[in-house]
C-alpha cells in the first residue's frame, strides 16, 4: 500500500495536470500513465482497481482522452464534485503504486529514478522487517523499536544485560542501492545511513565501550553520555548507571574509530580503494589495522586508510556530507567518484566506455532528488556524454563516453 506522503505527492501532480499547471515533463509522465492504463482497460484485477470504480475510471479516460486529442486545457471543475474526491485519491494511489514506487527495476519509461527512504531491519533472532519508506528513520528505546515520529513498528529487540551476550546478538540495519535511512541508538547517538550501507549494533550497550560496525557510508552524531531527558524518556534504570566516559567505537574494514562525543562522516565501502573518516565537530582517534597507533583527527580533517597506510589531510567537510543535505557535491573529484556515487544512489550501473578514465576533475553540486538524466547534465561541461543500453540480463546501464575532440 502506498504511503501517505507518496499519495500526497502523486495527488499534487495529478492536480497540476488537471489544472494545466504541470511542466512538460510532468505532463508527459501523466499522459504516458494514462496510455498504459487505457491499454489495460478491461484486464485489470480487482486488486489493481482498488479506489477506482467504473464511473470514475470512465470519466477519467474520457477527460484525458479529450485533453490528449485536442491539447486544450482540461477544466478539472467539469467533473462532478462528489466523483472528483474519489477520482483524485484513487488516481494518486494507483499512479504512485504503478509508476513511482515500482522500484524493482528502478526504471519508469526509461527514466532512472533517484533513491528514497528504504531499509531492512534484521533482529537478533533473524526476523527481517521491511521499514516504512514514508518514514525517515527508527529509534531504539528499551525493548521497543519505533519510527522517529513515535509510530510503533511492532518488532521488539531482545535485550541482554550480560556484555558477553550483547556482543554476540547484534541487530542489523541495511539500506539497498537507492536507499537511505536514519537510526537513533539506545544511548541517543544518531546515525544516518547512505545507500548500500549496513550498520550492526546491539540493542543495549553494555560494558566499558559502545561498539558498532559499519560497511558503506554513514554520518554519526555521537552522544558523550545520555542526557537527563534521555534517561527520563527511557523506562529502564540501566541508562542512569552508564559511565559518561564510555567511549563510542566504530569498526569498519581494517579500521577502528574511537570517540567520546563528536560528529563525523565515515565512508567504508568494500569496493572503494580507501576508507575515509571526515570530522565535522569534536575529535576522534583513528586506528588503521590491529596494533597500529591511534591518529588524532581534528575538525576539517580527513583520515584516509589505504591498505594499512593511514594518512591525514585537510578537506572541506561540508562537501563530504552533502549527501545528508540531499546533494551530490563534487570538489575536484575524479570521474570514478561520480560513477560510484550515481551507481549506488540510482541502483543502476554507471560505467565508462573506454579503457582508461579521462583525467577530468569535476566540480559542482547536483540535487539527489532528480532523475539520472538531469544529474548527468554535468557531463557536458567536461566534453563527456552518455547513453543507456540494456544488458543481456535485462538490466539497464548508463555508459559514459568521451566526446570527439
Amino acid at each position: 500500500m502506498p504511503h501517505r506522503r507518496n499519495n500526497e505527492e502523486a495527488k499534487k501532480l495529478i492536480d497540476r495536470y488537471l489544472e494545466g499547471r504541470c511542466t512538460a515533463e510532468e505532463k508527459l509522465l501523466v499522459e504516458e500513465w494514462f496510455q498504459q492504463e487505457t491499454a489495460l482497460k478491461g484486464t485489470a484485477t480487482a486488486a489493481e482497481t482498488t479506489s477506482f470504480n467504473k464511473a470514475t475510471k470512465k470519466r477519467m479516460w474520457e477527460a484525458l482522452s479529450h485533453h490528449t486529442a485536442t491539447k486544450h486545457r482540461f477544466n478539472y471543475r467539469n467533473l462532478a464534485l462528489a466523483a472528483s474526491i474519489i477520482l483524485v485519491i484513487g488516481i494518486a494511489l494507483y499512479f504512485y503504486s504503478t509508476l513511482i514506487v515500482n522500484r524493482n527495476s528502478a526504471i519508469v519509461d526509461q527514466k532512472i529514478l533517484p533513491g528514497y527512504n528504504q531499509a531492512t531491519l534484521i533482529l537478533a533472532d533473524g526476523t527481517k522487517v521491511e521499514l516504512d519508506s514514508a518514514k525517515r528513520g527508527i529509534q531504539i528505546r528499551d525493548e521497543d523499536i519505533s519510527y522517529n515520529d513515535g509510530t510503533k513498528i511492532g518488532a521488539k529487540t531482545i535485550v541482554y544485560r550480560d556484555s558477553s551476550i550483547v556482543n554476540s546478538t547484534l541487530l542489523t540495519l541495511s539500506t539497498p542501492k537507492g536507499g537511505q535511512y536514519q537510526i537513533i541508538l539506545e544511548d541517543g547517538t544518531k546515525v544516518w545511513l547512505n545507500a548500500a550501507s549496513t550498520l550492526k549494533y546491539p540493542s543495549h550497550f553494555s560494558g566499558n565501550t559502545r561498539e558498532v560496525y559499519l560497511e558503506g557510508e554513514a554520518y554519526f552524531e555521537v552522544t558523550n553520555n545520555p542526557s537527563i531527558d534521555a534517561m527520563q524518556a527511557n523506562r529502564k534504570s540501566y541508562l542512569a548507571n552508564r559511565k559518561s566516559t564510555s567511549p563510542f567505537i566504530v569498526k569498519s574494514q581494517n579500521q577502528l574509530i574511537r570517540v567520546l562525543g563528536t560528529e563525523f562522516n565515515l565512508t567504508a565501502y568494500s569496493d572503494d580503494e580507501a576508507v575515509r573518516t571526515t570530522l565535522v565537530h569534536g575529535a576522534v582517534r583513528v586506528q588503521g589495522g590491529e596494533g597500529s597507533p591511534l591518529t588524532l583527527v581534528e575538525p576539517g580533517a580527513q583520515a584516509v586508510l589505504t591498505g594499512n597506510q593511514l594518512s591525514k589531510h585537510q578537506v572541506d567537510a561540508s562537501s563530504m556530507t552533502g549527501w545528508m543535505r540531499g546533494t551530490f557535491q563534487f570538489t575536484n573529484s575524479p570521474l570514478s567518484e561520480l560513477l560510484r556515487q550515481f551507481s549506488r544512489w540510482y541502483n543502476v550501473d554507471f560505467v565508462y566506455s573506454g579503457k582508461d578514465l579521462p583525467p577530468v576533475r569535476l566540480n559542482g553540486d547536483i540535487h539527489r532528488n532528480v532523475t539520472a538524466d538531469k544529474a548527468l547534465e554535468i557531463l557536458r561541461f567536461y566534453n563527456l556524454s552518455y547513453h543507456t543500453e540494456r544488458q543481456a540480463n535485462g538490466q539497464l546501464r548508463v555508459v559514459v563516453t568521451k566526446d570527439p575532440s
